[in-house]
Protein backbone atom coordinates (compact mmCIF):
# COMPACT_ATOMS: atom_id res chain seq x y z
CA UNK A 1 0.00 0.00 0.00
CA UNK A 2 1.21 3.15 -1.11
CA UNK A 3 1.79 6.51 0.85
CA UNK A 4 -2.20 8.83 -0.06
CA UNK A 5 -2.15 11.23 -2.05
CA UNK A 6 -4.69 13.02 0.11
CA UNK A 7 -4.35 11.85 3.46
CA UNK A 8 -7.84 13.15 4.48
CA UNK A 9 -10.04 11.11 2.48
CA UNK A 10 -7.57 8.30 1.54
CA UNK A 11 -6.89 7.08 5.18
CA UNK A 12 -10.58 6.66 6.23
CA UNK A 13 -11.16 4.93 2.64
CA UNK A 14 -8.41 2.35 3.61
CA UNK A 15 -10.13 2.11 7.22
CA UNK A 16 -13.34 1.56 5.52
CA UNK A 17 -11.49 -1.30 3.62
CA UNK A 18 -10.77 -2.79 6.68
CA UNK A 19 -14.11 -2.05 8.30
CA UNK A 20 -15.97 -4.31 5.35
CA UNK A 21 -13.25 -7.02 5.95
CA UNK A 22 -13.77 -7.44 9.54
CA UNK A 23 -17.27 -6.36 10.41
CA UNK A 24 -18.15 -10.10 9.88
CA UNK A 25 -16.25 -11.16 12.51
CA UNK A 26 -16.96 -8.68 14.85
CA UNK A 27 -20.54 -9.51 14.57
CA UNK A 28 -19.91 -13.20 14.70
CA UNK A 29 -18.14 -12.19 18.00
CA UNK A 30 -20.79 -10.11 19.37
CA UNK A 31 -18.07 -6.90 19.32
CA UNK A 32 -20.07 -4.57 16.92
CA UNK A 33 -19.88 -1.56 19.58
CA UNK A 34 -15.92 -2.11 20.66
CA UNK A 35 -15.38 -2.45 16.99
CA UNK A 36 -17.18 0.17 15.98
CA UNK A 37 -15.04 2.51 18.87
CA UNK A 38 -12.23 1.27 17.40
CA UNK A 39 -13.12 2.26 13.76
CA UNK A 40 -14.14 5.80 15.10
CA UNK A 41 -10.67 6.25 16.72
CA UNK A 42 -9.16 6.12 13.38
CA UNK A 43 -11.64 7.00 10.53
CA UNK A 44 -13.37 10.06 12.33
CA UNK A 45 -10.51 11.16 14.81
CA UNK A 46 -7.77 11.72 12.92
CA UNK A 47 -9.32 13.20 9.70
CA UNK A 48 -11.64 15.46 11.74
CA UNK A 49 -8.90 17.14 13.41
CA UNK A 50 -6.63 17.58 9.76
CA UNK A 51 -9.53 18.98 8.65
CA UNK A 52 -10.86 21.50 11.15
CA UNK A 53 -7.41 22.97 12.77
CA UNK A 54 -6.60 25.65 10.51
CA UNK A 55 -3.07 25.64 12.68
CA UNK A 56 -2.58 22.63 11.57
CA UNK A 57 1.41 21.42 12.17
CA UNK A 58 0.64 19.51 8.86
CA UNK A 59 -0.40 22.27 6.95
CA UNK A 60 -3.78 24.10 6.84
CA UNK A 61 -6.63 22.33 5.59
CA UNK A 62 -7.87 21.93 1.77
CA UNK A 63 -9.87 25.22 1.77
CA UNK A 64 -13.54 23.16 -0.11
CA UNK A 65 -13.56 20.75 2.44
CA UNK A 66 -12.83 22.72 5.13
CA UNK A 67 -15.71 25.09 4.05
CA UNK A 68 -17.98 22.03 3.09
CA UNK A 69 -16.88 20.46 7.17
CA UNK A 70 -18.15 23.87 8.35
CA UNK A 71 -21.13 24.17 6.61
CA UNK A 72 -21.96 20.40 7.65
CA UNK A 73 -21.43 21.76 11.32
CA UNK A 74 -23.91 24.28 10.93
CA UNK A 75 -26.68 21.70 10.08
CA UNK A 76 -29.20 19.71 12.45
CA UNK A 77 -27.27 16.45 13.56
CA UNK A 78 -29.85 14.22 13.06
CA UNK A 79 -30.82 15.70 9.61
CA UNK A 80 -27.08 16.44 8.31
CA UNK A 81 -26.46 15.95 4.73
CA UNK A 82 -23.66 13.12 5.67
CA UNK A 83 -26.35 10.95 6.46
CA UNK A 84 -27.43 11.50 3.05
CA UNK A 85 -31.14 11.27 3.57
CA UNK A 86 -31.61 8.29 6.42
CA UNK A 87 -32.17 9.60 9.58
CA UNK A 88 -30.37 7.77 12.31
CA UNK A 89 -32.10 5.13 13.83
CA UNK A 90 -31.61 6.13 17.21
CA UNK A 91 -29.70 8.88 18.64
CA UNK A 92 -29.84 11.01 21.87
CA UNK A 93 -28.21 14.19 22.61
CA UNK A 94 -28.42 16.05 25.96
CA UNK A 95 -26.70 18.06 28.42
CA UNK A 96 -26.19 16.17 31.63
CA UNK A 97 -26.32 18.95 34.71
CA UNK A 98 -24.96 16.96 37.31
CA UNK A 99 -22.25 14.22 38.17
CA UNK A 100 -21.12 12.35 34.62
CA UNK A 101 -19.49 9.41 37.22
CA UNK A 102 -22.91 7.58 37.85
CA UNK A 103 -24.81 7.10 34.45
CA UNK A 104 -28.17 5.64 36.69
CA UNK A 105 -28.67 9.21 37.79
CA UNK A 106 -27.81 11.16 34.88
CA UNK A 107 -30.07 14.07 34.19
CA UNK A 108 -30.55 17.21 31.94
CA UNK A 109 -31.94 20.31 33.07
CA UNK A 110 -35.67 18.80 32.99
CA UNK A 111 -34.27 16.24 35.23
CA UNK A 112 -34.87 13.54 32.62
CA UNK A 113 -31.77 10.54 31.86
CA UNK A 114 -30.35 11.67 28.48
CA UNK A 115 -32.08 8.65 26.94
CA UNK A 116 -35.07 10.05 27.17
CA UNK A 117 -34.00 13.47 26.06
CA UNK A 118 -35.82 15.06 22.87
CA UNK A 119 -33.30 17.86 22.13
CA UNK A 120 -32.08 18.74 18.80
CA UNK A 121 -28.33 19.40 18.42
CA UNK A 122 -26.16 21.14 15.63
CA UNK A 123 -23.74 18.74 13.95
CA UNK A 124 -20.80 20.88 15.34
CA UNK A 125 -21.68 20.59 18.83
CA UNK A 126 -22.50 16.35 18.20
CA UNK A 127 -19.13 15.82 16.40
CA UNK A 128 -16.76 17.86 18.79
CA UNK A 129 -18.69 15.79 21.01
CA UNK A 130 -17.65 12.44 19.89
CA UNK A 131 -14.26 13.76 19.19
CA UNK A 132 -13.29 14.88 22.74
CA UNK A 133 -14.74 11.97 24.24
CA UNK A 134 -12.82 9.81 21.87
CA UNK A 135 -9.46 11.79 22.31
CA UNK A 136 -9.90 11.57 26.24
CA UNK A 137 -11.19 8.40 27.29
CA UNK A 138 -15.04 9.25 27.89
CA UNK A 139 -16.71 6.90 26.46
CA UNK A 140 -19.53 4.64 28.19
CA UNK A 141 -20.79 1.33 27.83
CA UNK A 142 -24.55 1.52 28.61
CA UNK A 143 -27.85 -0.68 28.66
CA UNK A 144 -30.43 -1.21 27.71
CA UNK A 145 -32.17 1.20 30.41
CA UNK A 146 -29.04 3.69 29.77
CA UNK A 147 -26.88 2.28 32.36
CA UNK A 148 -23.24 1.61 32.83
CA UNK A 149 -24.10 -2.07 34.49
CA UNK A 150 -21.50 -4.27 34.87
CA UNK A 151 -22.34 -8.06 33.01
CA UNK A 152 -25.32 -6.64 31.43
CA UNK A 153 -25.17 -6.59 27.48
CA UNK A 154 -24.04 -3.33 25.59
CA UNK A 155 -26.83 -1.30 24.39
CA UNK A 156 -25.86 2.05 23.61
CA UNK A 157 -22.74 4.05 23.37
CA UNK A 158 -22.40 7.43 25.38
CA UNK A 159 -20.00 9.66 24.47
CA UNK A 160 -19.15 12.47 27.24
CA UNK A 161 -17.37 15.85 26.89
CA UNK A 162 -17.18 18.49 29.34
CA UNK A 163 -19.00 21.75 28.75
CA UNK A 164 -17.21 24.84 27.95
CA UNK A 165 -18.82 26.48 30.74
CA UNK A 166 -17.56 23.45 33.18
CA UNK A 167 -21.16 22.90 34.86
CA UNK A 168 -21.95 19.25 33.32
CA UNK A 169 -21.30 17.41 30.57
CA UNK A 170 -22.55 17.08 26.87
CA UNK A 171 -23.52 13.34 25.98
CA UNK A 172 -24.56 11.98 22.35
CA UNK A 173 -25.88 8.56 22.73
CA UNK A 174 -25.88 6.11 19.53
CA UNK A 175 -26.90 2.37 19.86
CA UNK A 176 -24.47 0.71 18.14
CA UNK A 177 -25.79 0.10 14.99
CA UNK A 178 -25.91 3.60 14.90
CA UNK A 179 -22.89 4.26 16.01
CA UNK A 180 -21.20 2.18 13.06
CA UNK A 181 -23.66 3.69 10.67
CA UNK A 182 -22.69 7.00 11.16
CA UNK A 183 -19.09 5.66 10.50
CA UNK A 184 -19.93 4.45 7.53
CA UNK A 185 -22.25 7.51 6.40
CA UNK A 186 -19.11 9.90 6.92
CA UNK A 187 -16.96 7.47 5.28
CA UNK A 188 -18.52 8.09 2.69
CA UNK A 189 -19.74 11.77 2.70
CA UNK A 190 -15.56 12.75 2.72
CA UNK A 191 -14.99 10.97 -0.48
CA UNK A 192 -17.94 12.87 -2.43
CA UNK A 193 -14.65 15.80 -2.12
CA UNK A 194 -12.18 15.42 -4.60
CA UNK A 195 -9.02 16.86 -4.15
CA UNK A 196 -8.38 20.73 -4.91
CA UNK A 197 -6.11 20.07 -7.72
CA UNK A 198 -8.69 18.15 -9.75
CA UNK A 199 -11.34 20.72 -8.85
CA UNK A 200 -9.12 23.31 -10.59
CA UNK A 201 -7.77 21.13 -13.50
CA UNK A 202 -11.85 20.75 -14.08
CA UNK A 203 -12.68 24.17 -14.17
CA UNK A 204 -9.78 25.30 -16.02
CA UNK A 205 -11.21 22.33 -19.04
Amino acid sequence: MGVPDRFVTEYPARCRQLLDMLEGPARKADLIGSFALLVASAAFNIPFARMVEKAHPLGAPEEKLYDAVEALKKQVFAGAELWDGVKPAFFRYAKIVNSAEDSVHWRDADGKHPLASAESKDANTVLRTIRNALAHGNVVYLDKNGHETAGERLVYLGFLSKHENGDGYRVAIFDEETFLAFLKAWITWLQTFPPERVLFAEAAE
